[in-house]
C-alpha cells in the first residue's frame, strides 16, 4: 500500500493549503477537495505499473473535458478517468494546467464516489464462499473467447476500449484473438495514436488470457515494454 508520495509529492502544492486530504487508492494517492476526488497520482514501482496522473470526470462531461484538454486520454480499464503519462512531453505544466480548472468553483470535472449500499439481509452471504474473489474466473480462455459474443464479454475491456477498437476494425473477441495482442495493437495505434501505451496492450492481452489486469508476470510486462517502444519507432519512421 502506497504510504507516502515522493516524486510527485510537489502536486500537493497545487491544491488548496487547507480543505484537501489524500488517502492510498490502487496503490497510489487519490485527492479529495471535501466529499468531491479531484486527482490519483501513481508513481513507480506500484503494482498496476500505472505511472502519472488520472483525472476523474463524469460520462456526461468528458467531451467537454477532452476537448479543454486533448493531451489526456481515457484510462483503458478506469473508463471514467481521463490519464496523463509522467512521460507526457510537458507532463508538469500539463498537470498544473488541468488542476487550475479543477479547482476551479463548479468545475466540471472531479467526481463524488458512490456511496456503498448495504446490504437489506446480511444473512443472504453467509453461505457465500469468500477465499476466491468471484471476479478471478478459471474458465479457460480459449472456451471463454469462443463464447464471448463482443469485446465487452471480455475481461477487462470496457466500452471506451471496445469502441477504440471497433474503430480500428476490430469487431469480434475471435477476431482479436486471431490477431494476438501484438497485431491488434499495430491496428489499434495507426488508428488511435494516444493507445500506443503498454497499459493498452496489459488490457489487451489479460482480456486475451481472462486474467485480473494485475495478473501479468513481470517477464510479460518486459516484453511488452520493449514491443511497445519498437512500435513507437517503427512508426515514427
Amino acid at each position: 500500500m502506497a504510504k507516502e508520495p515522493k516524486e510527485l509529492k510537489w502536486i500537493e502544492d497545487l491544491l488548496p493549503e487547507a480543505g484537501y486530504r489524500r488517502k492510498s487508492m490502487f496503490g497510489g494517492f487519490a485527492y479529495y477537495l471535501d466529499e468531491r476526488i479531484v486527482l490519483i497520482t501513481f508513481e513507480s514501482g506500484n503494482k498496476s505499473n500505472w505511472h502519472g496522473c488520472m483525472f476523474p470526470v463524469e460520462h456526461q462531461n468528458q467531451a467537454q473535458a477532452l476537448k479543454q484538454f486533448p493531451i489526456l486520454s481515457p484510462h483503458p480499464v478506469l473508463p471514467k478517468w481521463l490519464y496523463l503519462p509522467i512521460e507526457t512531453e510537458g507532463f508538469d505544466e500539463w498537470v498544473t494546467d488541468v488542476l487550475r480548472a479543477a479547482l476551479k468553483p463548479n468545475s466540471l470535472w472531479g467526481s463524488f464516489p458512490k456511496e456503498k449500499k448495504r446490504a437489506e439481509n446480511p444473512e443472504q452471504y453467509k453461505n457465500i464462499d469468500t477465499r476466491r474473489p468471484r471476479m478471478f474466473s478459471d474458465e479457460d480462455p480459449k472456451e471463454m473467447l469462443q463464447k464471448a459474443k463482443k469485446l465487452t464479454d471480455l475481461k477487462n475491456i470496457g466500452p471506451t476500449l471496445e469502441a477504440l477498437l471497433l474503430d480500428a476494425g476490430i469487431k469480434t473477441p475471435q477476431q482479436m484473438q486471431k490477431l494476438g495482442w501484438q497485431k491488434t495493437m499495430v491496428k489499434l495505434v495507426k488508428i488511435h495514436p494516444k493507445t500506443n501505451h503498454s497499459m493498452y496492450a496489459y488490457t489487451i492481452i489479460t482480456a486475451l488470457e481472462n486474467k485480473d489486469f494485475g495478473g501479468l508476470s513481470e517477464s510479460q510486462k518486459t516484453e511488452v515494454r520493449s514491443y511497445m517502444k519498437t512500435l513507437r519507432d517503427r512508426l515514427k519512421s
